[in-house]
């Protein structure tokens, strides 16, 4: 395969990674989609699909669908289809999650139980996260914007292990940073959020000197009690460190959880909790990578690119299996938000509640989501 038609396409939100990917292979890439009919192969880094985007040029091998990695940022859809995959035979990998409306329910018929953690349907980076562990946080969380709980597991060890077409390529654990890695990592994710908010605002200058200077202060009462054991991110006190051996059994549902959601590729983060039973928390379509990491991810792409290496990646033509798939997530993802629809017209009271319900009823069914 010509490396000239190969392309790297990522998202704004991972082009760090995603040029370095580029530079690393040799090939094109940038956050645009890719319509060069000589292209051979697209290799999608976090880079979703949107509705008004034209089709692939037909017959590209893509390694990662953007459609996939479109499903996968829902992270409650995601966590729907890898239930779906792992909780079975009576065994459970993935915490169920129960949306807003649905939890104080749960709770009273003792389905589910204290403590929960509540998240949005799209997150990245440690954040839009609730800790609830009573009825207090849980109000607060919903009343914030809240969309989905799942019951809190109890980590002994995290890790996140790198998939690729099957096979764990890579592996690390997250550890303790040390107090001045904690600091030197909280200031820099606080900076960086910070420069993010001052180019969206465009107001006035920026001082860099003295934005550092306020947060290397502010970061001594940041990390006083040490790393968060329960938000394990890095500006939370934590790192990933690398290993060469982890349980076999988080090797096994990583790689079922990177299948279920019809990717080629995955970080996967997950856990062994303190019973010793294996838990995925969420596959990453474009991971952060430096050293030796995006080593492994640029020789495991070398590889499939020279042909050394087959994959069952996608194509762009019409009617494939992937595509297939991608149209029963879709289905199964709508038949889920109707059911959830329809259980609220069942009890609805009042003109107002009805009023509203039809108000998301026509964003599910005319281009929006529940």
């Amino acid at each position: 395969m010509n490396k000239n038609n190969v392309y790297i396409y990522y998202s704004n939100a991972t082009d760090v990674t995603g040029k370095k990917l580029v530079k690393g292979l040799g090939v094109k890439g940038t956050t645009k989609q890719p319509l060069d009919k000589n292209m051979e192969m697209v290799i999608g880094w976090g880079a979703k699909t949107k509705a008004d985007l034209p089709a692939f040029p037909k017959g590209v091998k893509i390694l990662n669908h953007p459609d996939a990695i479109r499903i996968n940022r829902n992270k409650f859809e995601a966590i729907n289809i890898m239930a779906k995959a792992l909780n079975t035979n009576g065994e459970k990998h993935v915490a169920e999650a129960i949306t807003a409306d649905k939890i104080k329910e749960a709770i009273s018929d003792n389905k589910v139980s204290y403590p929960f953690i509540g998240r949005r349907k799209y997150h990245q980076g440690g954040k839009g996260f609730w800790n609830c562990p009573t009825v207090a946080q849980l109000d607060n969380a919903i009343a914030d914007g809240a969309h989905h709980f799942q019951h809190i597991i109890a980590v002994k060890n995290e890790y996140r292990l790198h998939v690729l077409n099957g096979t764990v390529i890579h592996a690390s654990k997250k550890v303790q940073r040390t107090e001045d890695e904690f600091k030197k990592a909280w200031i820099e994710d606080e900076f960086n959020r910070q420069i993010s908010l001052w180019k969206k605002n465009n107001t006035g200058k920026f001082d860099e000197a003295q934005a550092k200077e306020m947060l290397r202060r502010q970061a001594n009462d940041a990390v006083k009690g040490g790393p968060n054991s329960l938000l394990r991110s890095n500006k939370m006190g934590w790192k990933f460190s690398i290993v060469k051996k982890y349980p076999k059994a988080l090797e096994t549902i990583a790689i079922k959880a990177v299948k279920a959601l019809n990717l080629d590729f995955g970080a996967v983060d997950c856990c062994i909790d303190v019973n010793n039973n294996p838990w995925v928390f969420e596959v990453n379509t474009g991971p952060g990578l430096e050293g030796t990491s995006l080593q492994k991810y640029i020789d495991a792409f070398e590889e499939i690119i020279a042909g050394k290496k087959t994959v069952a990646s996608t194509t762009s033509d019409s009617g494939t299996d992937a595509e297939h798939t991608f149209m029963r997530m879709q289905c199964d993802s709508m038949k889920a938000q109707l059911n959830r629809l329809s259980s609220m017209l069942d009890e609805v009271t009042d003109p107002a509640e009805l009023a509203a319900i039809k108000t998301l009823g026509t964003k599910l069914i005319f281009g929006g989501q529940m």
